[in-house]
């Protein structure tokens, strides 16, 4: 599986964030975009999910074309197949973890498994206001992960993780 994007351009309020960017991305390789804030790192993951939709270029998964800009070809987010956890996590206000969960999961018992996995038990029925940083941001990653992406993309994924939860969710992951 390859990632490819040839030639992004982004702008926003005039100035280009993103200006011809190429990148391929290889199977099961790991990725780390860096730089200083606000030169175009969520701004990629948004264009390669579809959250976002560039000015100009490419974006593929192997042969199936996301984004074409001189073909007018831009794939709604939902038929992605792409893990995008956003940075402020994104998560359904007025549902409860559990709810939260399930958008992802699709089914109750695979819900509850995503869970126990990301020590949520007890924090069900809790809606996201009534939740700590590291409680949410464990919602967003189960409710990512519960939809079996083919693409993780994690933009400051343990932000908000004690060392502890840290370190279990990097192996989960």
């Amino acid at each position: 599986m390859i990632v490819s994007l040839r030639d992004i351009v982004v702008e926003f309020d005039g100035q280009r964030i993103l200006d011809g960017l190429n990148l391929d991305i290889h199977d099961k390789e790991f990725v780390t975009l860096l730089g200083p804030s606000g030169c175009g790192k969520s701004m990629t993951l948004k264009c390669i999910a579809g959250i976002e939709k560039p000015d100009k270029g490419v974006i593929q998964l192997d042969d199936e074309v996301f984004f074409d800009s001189e073909k007018r070809i831009h794939l709604p987010v939902q038929k992605r197949r792409v893990g995008y956890l956003f940075q402020d996590y994104a998560l359904f206000p007025n549902m409860t973890v559990l709810q939260n969960i399930l958008c992802g999961a699709g089914d109750r018992k695979k819900a509850s498994e995503y869970v126990k996995r990301f020590f949520l038990e007890g924090k069900e029925q809790l809606y996201p206001a009534q939740l700590s940083g590291g409680q949410k941001q464990r919602t967003a990653m189960a409710r990512m992960l519960a939809g079996e992406p083919e693409i993780l993309m994690l933009d400051e994924p343990f932000t908000a993780l004690d060392n502890y939860l840290k370190m279990q969710l990097e192996r989960e992951l």
